[in-house]
């Protein structure tokens, strides 16, 4: 079986590209699929994470990036001839690989991918929530450019639902939110490639948290909730790994707390992992999530993890009062009250972290990925 999987590039250090490597990896090499990886802009960007020889890479140079050195309304027309120069590149490929499943990741080009004329089954993964794509995403734009590009996100959306074969989504209230066919709509998570060797032991001084530096992760939220943690435990830190343009806004709330000493921003690094078992709690304070790869990371680690029962996902991995804790939604003191509750009491943390450890078996890639070729076989 021929799969293809489409994505604009592998350049960053983020959990969608890593999980998208992992599987196209695993399909390559375990179940022998011919998998093809077509990005529009990889150029001559190394791959953040590696990717498997058996996986076929092919890059359309689509330099869609072009289009923001005019202003509108040229920039619109730069837009149209750049699209369309990506969808007669795309055609092309497809028509030559001739594959069975087309997958795409995101919504990344989903509208385009759907409409592919060709034999394949068309996959779209639900990667980024229904309810919040196109939030927040740091493009600033007038009424009415905002307008037009609401409408076009619903037009979108409506092409999604009609011409895909099927729709993937991470969580059971995303699932939800899709005007599909309940035959056509399937939940399958996200998963870790294996587990450590060993977990923590929750007993160091620090907590944790990682995630992109953006208005979604909510990590204004953290540091307000540390300074109540702090009156209480000034002896533990708290360490936050990411990268975004809310860094110079964090650290300056950081300063304005006086938490310079006890809460460190640290750049990504690709061996979380290590923090994760040289810590003793995982903090998630997002607004909103897709799934919350970070927590079955951090579980995987022996870690208690504390998240506010943002939309979506959270609820969905956690089991609150068996491996972590559930807090209400953007309830400050609440969220340091239960930081607290595990600082105060060692024993409860630990064996949160136990079964923690225990549950974040369930998301393995090998018992993930059956679930996946289940799909493609029944759509296939």
């Amino acid at each position: 079986m021929k799969i293809v999987y489409i994505y604009d590039a592998i350049a960053r250090i983020g959990g969608a590209e890593r999980i998208l490597i992992d599987k196209m990896n695993y399909l390559a090499e375990i179940y022998g699929y011919e998998v093809y990886f077509i990005t529009s802009a990889q150029g001559n960007h190394p791959f953040s994470f590696p990717l498997s020889d058996k996986v076929k890479h092919i890059d359309l140079n689509a330099r869609f990036h072009l289009q923001y050195q005019y202003q509108y309304p040229k920039r619109l027309w730069v837009k149209w001839k750049l699209d369309r120069d990506f969808k007669r590149k795309l055609k092309k490929q497809i028509a030559s690989i001739d594959p069975e499943i087309i997958i795409g990741t995101t919504y990344y080009k989903a509208d385009v991918i759907s409409c592919l004329p060709c034999k394949a089954k068309k996959i779209i993964e639900s990667h980024c929530v229904k309810t919040y794509t196109g939030l927040n995403d740091g493009v600033k734009r007038n009424w009415f450019i905002q307008f037009i590009y609401n409408y076009l996100l619903r037009q979108s959306y409506h092409i999604i639902e009609k011409r895909s074969d099927a729709i993937v989504s991470l969580t059971y209230k995303d699932s939800r939110e899709w005007h599909k066919n309940e035959t056509q709509k399937f939940i399958l998570p996200n998963s870790i490639k294996e587990m450590p060797a060993f977990g923590s032991t929750c007993t160091e001084k620090r907590v944790i948290s990682a995630g992109r530096l953006i208005y979604e992760k909510g990590f204004d939220r953290l540091i307000n909730a540390w300074s109540k943690v702090h009156e209480k435990h000034p002896d533990w830190k708290l360490d936050i790994y990411g990268e975004g343009k809310e860094k110079e806004n964090l650290l300056q709330l950081i300063k304005l707390l006086k938490l310079e000493e006890n809460i460190i921003l640290h750049p990504f690094t690709k061996d979380i992992f290590q923090e994760y078992i040289h810590s003793s709690i995982y903090v998630l304070p997002s607004n909103y999530e897709g799934f919350g790869l970070v927590l079955i990371e951090a579980m995987s680690c022996g870690l208690p993890c504390v998240s506010f029962d943002c939309p979506y996902g959270p609820a969905e991995i956690i089991q609150d009062k068996e491996d972590g804790l559930l807090v209400e939604n953007n309830n400050i003191n609440l969220l340091a009250e239960s930081i607290n509750y595990l600082i105060e009491h060692t024993d409860l943390r630990q064996a949160y972290g136990k079964k923690a450890r225990e549950n974040a078996r369930n998301f393995l890639i090998e018992n993930v990925m059956p679930q996946w070729n289940d799909l493609f076989n029944k759509i296939g």
